[in-house]
């Protein structure tokens, strides 16, 4: 049985691997100072430096355009613009972008976009014990998480990279 203090902090991936817990790899994107979020490695394709945007007039206020990758145009998607719901002026360059694939429906071809990574995506490892309560500030976390962990004292939400991108089914 866990003791109240365990349930409260849930342990680090440290901590998990020390008790031979099974882990899962996730990428751990901080898109602004102090909020991350999180997504599973398998969507992971690819990070790019500071690759050149073509704005697209009437797209959604988060998306900051398309951008060429591999003979493709990708949406580029800010997640702190998103999560606020409007630009933040003081917000860091993108710096980089973290490619994801993902698919609109199962048995259909990967489709692929993009998020920007203010600071550089780490590899870090998972364990179920870290499991906690989404973000309570934003409405959307419901709505794009699968799942949320803790991390160094964040709660760090794992997107899906499908409801991300993919358009609403009529």
């Amino acid at each position: 049985m866990e003791s109240p203090l365990t349930q409260a902090h849930p342990p680090s991936g440290a901590e998990a691997e020390s008790r031979g817990e099974p882990r899962a790899p996730a990428r751990l994107l901080e898109y602004k100072r102090g909020g991350f979020v999180a997504f599973a490695a398998h969507a992971t394709i690819g990070l790019v430096d500071r690759p050149p945007v073509v704005a697209v007039p009437g797209a959604p206020y988060y998306c900051l355009g398309l951008m060429a990758w591999q003979g493709r145009h990708l949406p580029l998607l800010d997640l702190n613009t998103l999560l606020r719901a409007y630009p933040e002026a003081s917000a860091p360059a993108a710096g980089h972008v973290l490619v994801l694939a993902y698919q609109s429906a199962p048995g259909q071809p990967l489709q692929y976009g993009g998020v920007c990574a203010p600071w550089l995506v780490q590899m870090i490892e998972v364990a179920d014990s870290q499991r906690c309560e989404l973000p309570a500030e934003g409405d959307l976390w419901p709505w794009i998480s699968l799942a949320c962990f803790e991390y160094e004292g964040h709660a760090v939400p794992v997107l899906d990279t499908g409801r991300l991108f993919a358009s609403p089914q009529s």
